[in-house]
């Protein structure tokens, strides 16, 4: 009886943990925001955008595994974003890179307001 009522609450215990959402993996302290959500981007700028960040992930990974003063190595990575964020926007259309930049300006503030004390970036506690 013990072991059916054992594999009862294991199949149970399962079956809710499958129905949870996977856990959000990114660095960020935040939630992971996907900045190409509302530009209906064409299969070939998604392809596009995707080896831009892919190519932008590795560089920053291996600075923060280099051996540069956190000063350093602060100043490097927005150089990298910067030159990633202007291959990105090569990509997209007019009204892509608006809306691109609009969104981008959006984190920024809400970084900014995290940064002082302002709560969590837009979530009510």
């Amino acid at each position: 009886m013990k072991v059916l009522q054992f594999l009862l609450l294991f199949m149970f215990v399962g079956t809710i943990a499958k129905a949870q959402p996977p856990a959000d993996t990114s660095r960020g302290r935040g939630p992971r925001v996907d900045m190409f959500k509302d530009l209906n981007l064409t299969k070939d700028q998604q392809e596009k955008v995707k080896a831009i960040q892919d190519k932008q992930r590795e560089e920053m990974e291996t600075l923060r595994n280099g051996s540069l003063s956190r000063e350093e190595q602060r100043s490097k990575m927005m150089e990298l974003r910067k030159k990633y964020n202007e291959q990105i926007e090569a990509v997209l259309n007019a009204e892509q890179k608006e809306k691109y930049k609009a969104k981008q300006k959006e984190m920024e503030e809400q970084m900014q307001r995290r940064r002082n004390g302002g709560g969590q970036g837009g979530r009510n506690n």
